[in-house]
């Protein structure tokens, strides 16, 4: 019986997961979507998702930099890097 109810709590906290994997519409109203407007003429932001069905990671790229990436599980979402802007390239590193 133990087992068969951690099994099925188990299967439950999937399934939320799951249902409650965050999209890219929650992801933009989360980081405030005026600021990219902001940027200068020609700049884009292309949002590089990637899902996991359980969670979702969200990665803002503007001129082939990558920003602060935000891990979204159950509805909310968590910065989990500081992104990589005004970062010296490898070459530069080495030169």
């Amino acid at each position: 019986m133990k087992k068969f109810s951690l099994l099925l709590l188990t299967v439950i906290l999937l399934l939320v997961a799951v249902l409650t994997n965050p999209s890219e519409e929650e992801y933009l109203e989360m980081t405030g979507e005026p600021l990219y407007e902001k940027l200068p003429e020609g700049l884009e932001v292309e949002i590089e998702r990637v899902n996991f069905f359980l969670f979702s990671a969200y990665t803002p790229v503007v001129a082939g930099e990558h920003g602060i990436t935000h891990l979204g599980v159950y509805g909310s979402f968590f910065q989990i890097s500081n992104g990589q802007f005004d970062y010296p390239g490898w070459l530069e590193v080495f030169n």
